[in-house]
């Protein structure tokens, strides 16, 4: 009995014990499945079924035991299958991949290279824009994949839409700000200093105004897509920089080298990156291998986002 004849056996008794169901279902004859359950019981010695006026009705006792390891069996080798499809198919093809420049700095400079450098059939280009403008592209099928900011404006039903991470706007300062004394800010603080942030190509840009009021709104300052340049505008000077935050442990060093303390806003604005991509029947293999692999370098064993700054307010 090989691989085949067991899926025989499971697929008669998933039918019910119904022989012409089962032929259909495997795409042969019935005289061919009749001849496979006569074959193997003369050869074996035992019968497999009951039989009821000459009509399978049943497993026998002996049948059941086979039955039982024979879905083990089948199960370990369509997942063997299954590895060796994946494995073969290997992600060969081209992603197209948009996110904002900083994201992608300060989250994709070591997982990116690493990736490709193991799979170099699976070639990811990286479009660098923001947010809205990604969202754009993704809806003109310029990009297969986007990291969008939440809400990312897209209906749910065509777009599959997965957290990266939790946090939120912060206010980026000198450590000698007159506000920096102050454990939290209010958005009113805003109307006695300047403050910059991302331009309106960001949904940022679009929060913040709503946050403020007129006075508050004259003090935007000038706004810039580089996140670099904002927190160093912010050294030695009253300027406040409006950026999604960055303490985690991994970056708390890098501001303390800087120069640049960050406080959290009362009434804080959430910024939460989202994995993006369109609703398909069926993604190539490159499409999903890239796609989960960049899930699971934000997700930890216990399918927890590694990156919860909403969770972690000490």
């Amino acid at each position: 009995m090989d691989i085949i004849h067991l899926k025989y056996l499971l697929e008669i008794v998933n039918r019910d014990f119904n022989l012409t169901a089962a032929a259909q279902s495997l795409f042969i004859s019935q005289s061919a499945l009749s001849q496979f359950i006569k074959k193997f019981e003369q050869q074996q010695g035992f019968d497999l079924f009951q039989r009821k006026n000459g009509r399978i009705v049943g497993l026998s006792s002996a049948g059941k035991n086979v039955y039982a390891k024979a879905v083990e069996i089948v199960d370990v080798y369509q997942n063997l299958e299954n590895v060796i499809e994946r494995e073969s198919q290997i992600k060969k093809g081209l992603i197209k991949l948009g996110g904002h420049p900083t994201f992608l700095r300060l989250f994709f400079t070591k997982f990116l290279p690493k990736f490709m450098i193991e799979n170099p059939k699976a070639y990811v280009e990286i479009i660098e824009a923001g947010s809205l403008e990604l969202r754009q592209m993704l809806l003109d099928e310029v990009l297969d994949i986007a990291i969008l900011t939440h809400p990312t404006g897209l209906n749910e039903e065509n777009f599959e839409q997965y957290q990266l991470m939790r946090t939120e706007a912060v206010a980026f300062m000198d450590p000698k700000h007159p506000l920096a004394e102050k454990r939290i800010l209010s958005w009113s603080d805003l109307e006695a200093f300047p403050y910059i942030t991302y331009t309106d190509k960001y949904t940022l840009n679009h929060s913040i105004a709503s946050k403020v009021n007129e006075t508050a709104k004259k003090n935007l300052l000038f706004t810039s897509g580089s996140w670099d340049y904002m927190i160093e505008c912010a050294v030695n000077s009253e300027i406040i920089a409006i950026l999604p935050t960055a303490y985690f442990g991994m970056f708390k060093k890098r501001l303390n080298h800087i120069g640049v303390i960050e406080k959290r806003f009362n009434n804080p604005i959430p910024y939460i990156p989202m994995l993006v991509r369109p609703r398909k029947e069926r993604y190539t293999s490159v499409e999903s291998f890239v796609f989960e692999n960049v899930l699971e370098n934000f997700y930890d064993e216990k399918n927890m986002l590694k990156y919860n700054f909403l969770d972690n307010e000490d």
